[in-house]
């Protein structure tokens, strides 16, 4: 998972802009909202995403737990 200035994101972000700015799968990143229960929500318009603080919550997540994994299995790290 890649750095994300939280400071630069937008309020709202669909689906697919969150799978662009994670660089990964829908069925990925499905996975991993029900594993952290983070749901998508609906903007004014309709469409279908995460607000600012969800993007946060959700990347602050997936971030740690693959540093996490990362220490694990590299002994010289």
């Amino acid at each position: 998972m890649k750095f994300i200035d939280y400071n630069s994101l937008k309020e709202f972000y669909t689906i697919t802009e969150v799978c662009e700015l994670f660089e990964m799968a829908k069925s990925d990143l499905k996975e991993k909202c029900a594993q952290y229960s983070i749901s998508p929500t609906r903007n004014e318009i309709g469409e279908a995403g995460f607000v600012k603080y969800d993007i946060r919550r959700l990347h602050n997540k997936i971030y740690f737990e693959e540093r996490i994994h990362q220490r694990e299995w590299d002994p010289w790290a």
